[in-house]
């Protein structure tokens, strides 16, 4: 079941461990699921050195889920490297607006190519 709702994977070349949302709608319920999702693939990964949360799928984040997204960022804290978000631009557009305080934490991407490219050509 989780695996419908969320993925983490971990490039061991890169040392890049990515966590992917597969819902189109995140709720409160959904994102306690994805943040227990979330800490699990980074203590299972801890050899990580950027953490990417691939977000591309949401189409609607509700607001009362919106405080475990930034719960799992202080977990995702320790990262030595990057913290990229990789999002639709209207999502995007919303969460700027309502909650800036987020991207005091992460660089935001609008495909995975992109954030992977930035993570690899700053090392």
């Amino acid at each position: 079941m989780d695996d419908k709702i969320f993925i983490n994977s971990y490039d061991t070349s890169k040392k890049i461990l990515t966590g992917t949302v597969k819902l189109t709608s995140v709720g409160k319920e959904d994102s306690k699921t994805i943040f227990s999702l979330i800490e699990k693939g980074i203590n299972e990964n801890q050899a990580y050195s950027d953490y990417i949360l691939d977000t591309r799928s949401v189409n609607d984040v509700r607001l009362e889920s919106f405080g475990y997204l930034m719960k799992a960022l202080g977990v995702v804290k320790k990262t030595s490297g990057y913290m990229i978000l990789v999002m639709k631009e209207d999502i995007l557009q919303k969460f700027m607006i309502t909650n800036p305080e987020m991207f005091d934490y992460y660089a935001v991407f609008f495909n995975m190519d992109d954030a992977i490219q930035f993570i690899l050509s700053k090392k």
